[in-house]
């Protein structure tokens, strides 16, 4: 399905942020809802288990939910990803979203980079293609807006 008004998303990677910083990360870009497209809600980092990071969000009255068919660690069925990608875009068309995976840094740094994260290379393709705009936030809080299409993926 394409959006008629186009959507914006928003993606980050918690990476070894304490919440403090990856909360203040949030609030320069007014992000209100937390898609975690995580396979698994787990990190070494413990504030950002689900659980925990779904009540620290909340307690800041930001919204979470957990989207373990758009992870990359276990690439869901067509059917299942497509079910997830359609959800992103419902909420996204409703409220500030970002989409979170472990991964602070979206592409890497070789001469021409590639995606080193499936918000670029698995779910970033397909997102555009149902007309919505990708901002990816950085861990300096500068924003990177590519064409995820033209760039190197293993996905």
């Amino acid at each position: 399905m394409t959006y008629t008004t186009p959507v914006t998303i928003h993606t980050i990677g918690h990476g070894r942020h304490a919440f403090a910083d990856f909360l203040a990360l949030l609030g320069d870009y007014d992000i209100n809802f937390v898609c975690d497209v995580r396979s698994a809600a787990r990190s070494r980092w413990p504030q950002y288990n689900g659980r925990v990071l779904q009540a620290a969000l909340g307690e800041n009255r930001i919204g979470y939910e957990w989207l373990p068919e758009c992870g990359g660690k276990v690439v869901a069925p067509p059917r299942e990803l497509a079910r997830g990608l359609e959800r992103i875009l419902e909420l996204a068309s409703e409220t500030r979203v970002a989409l979170m995976c472990s991964e602070s840094r979206p592409l890497t740094k070789h001469t021409q980079p590639r995606a080193n994260c499936h918000r670029v290379g698995l779910l970033g393709p397909p997102l555009r293609a149902r007309g919505a705009r990708l901002i990816h936030i950085l861990p300096d809080a500068r924003a990177l807006e590519i064409d995820e299409t033209e760039i190197p993926s293993i996905w």
